[in-house]
């Protein structure tokens, strides 16, 4: 049989995504997408839950179109306020010197730290293996080794029982069940890292619109942590010093940008005041105005970065994506603030896909496609759903729910 499509809904502070696809060995074939302006929201806090359902609502009848399916459920994408995540390491002992070790005493590792999770009221993502060790001893793969004693250490990632609960309530009126929650800067790491750089030591920063999400890899995930600044507040500082409308002041900052030295300091570009009088500025004046505020949020990612175990392991540099990194000339910023190497992260291995879907701000949405195909012993908050059309046998949640898709 082969594998149903995945549908995601990326609900962004500026922007709701919804795309259909699917993962094809390392590709991923878009077969549908939607996407609409998201009002009601406020950083990661919902704000308005009726303009978030409507929002939910248009981006999944845009998806529905162009995918030719009905879409009744979906993989929904987290990250913010109510966002934890937890180191645990626990030790079980093996049970016969002669028997080897085995899924059971796995599972049994893992559930371990379990009970301290449960009184924290959150609702757990994901559960993310760093380290094995079998007798102190450090291994890949504890499976069928001989040992006394098995040590797991891993990343919990979880929401508080608050967040996920008002993001489920949005999804089902807008009559989308939830099939599960996934992280968003993991879900980026998954279309913009190599496995190369994963193995060196990398960072990745998504500069969404609400707030900035920093993740260092070595191997597997090592840290995580957020800022509440974001790319809107570069363009709320420009809008409020020369007083112009937030969509004028959003336009006038992707056009200018950040300024290098070899800029030209006699451009000035035009701009219409909120009084509608035509006025003229120094592009080199819009520059140092967003600048200030990218370079704080840059300073406190390197506060983040050097309070961190990996604050000396980033080889391979940190990768930036999401909306905040089309700003002309953010690389450069990054790294005088950062002292490390920088690129731009842009979404790999897309086919049958827009050419503007390969853009860095298309990285969460088409990330969560891939991760929720290829990752889900990591995805411990809900099943992993196969969803089927309405000619193909029913099994899991989607059995249940009676087909997240059916043919137009």
């Amino acid at each position: 049989m082969t594998e149903s499509p995945i549908v995601v809904l990326n609900i962004g502070n500026s922007r709701i995504l919804c795309m259909v696809g699917e993962v094809i060995g390392d590709q991923i074939k878009l077969l549908g997408m939607g996407e609409s302006p998201c009002a009601g929201k406020k950083r990661s806090t919902i704000t308005d839950m009726t303009k978030v359902v409507q929002s939910i609502r248009d981006a999944v009848d845009q998806a529905e179109r162009t995918a030719g399916l009905k879409i009744t459920g979906a993989y929904v994408g987290m990250s913010g306020e109510g966002v934890s995540a937890e180191n645990h390491r626990s030790t079980v002992a093996i049970v016969g010197e002669s028997n080897p070790i085995d899924e059971n005493d796995i599972a049994r590792a893992l559930s371990a730290s379990d009970p301290d999770i449960a009184i924290n009221s959150t609702t757990i993502m994901h559960r993310i293996k760093q380290n094995y060790a079998v007798d102190g001893e450090s291994v890949e793969n504890p499976l069928w080794l001989h040992g006394n004693r098995l040590t797991i250490e891993t990343m919990t990632i979880g929401i508080s029982d608050h967040a996920s609960s008002t993001v489920e309530r949005a999804c089902q009126s807008a009559n989308i069940e939830m099939a599960g929650f996934l992280h968003e800067t993991l879900a980026a790491a998954e279309t913009t890292l190599s496995f190369d750089e994963r193995a060196m030591g990398v960072g990745l920063l998504d500069l969404g619109a609400g707030s900035s999400k920093l993740a260092l890899f070595s191997g597997p995930i090592r840290y995580l942590a957020e800022i509440s600044l974001g790319a809107i507040d570069l363009t709320r500082d420009l809008s409020q010093v020369i007083q112009v409308s937030p969509s004028e002041a959003e336009r006038l900052k992707l056009e200018i940008g950040l300024k290098t030295k070899s800029q030209s300091t006699e451009q000035f570009v035009e701009f219409n005041t909120t009084a509608g009088r035509s006025n003229k500025i120094p592009a080199e004046q819009i520059s140092e105005i967003i600048e200030a505020r990218q370079r704080e949020i840059f300073e406190l990612v390197r506060e983040k970065i050097d309070s961190s175990s990996q604050k000396t392991l980033l080889p391979a540099g940190l990768v930036l994506t999401g909306g905040g990194a089309m700003l002309n000339n953010v690389t450069e910023l990054a790294e005088e603030v950062l002292d490390l190497p920088v690129r731009i992260g842009v979404p790999q291995g897309v086919v049958a896909a827009p050419q503007s879907v390969h853009e860095t701000s298309f990285a969460v949405a088409l990330g969560m496609l891939r991760y929720a195909h290829g990752n889900n012993e990591e995805l411990v908050s809900s099943e992993r759903v196969q969803a089927q059309s309405v000619n193909q046998g029913s099994g899991g949640l989607l059995g249940k729910l009676g087909g997240f898709f059916n043919m137009f």
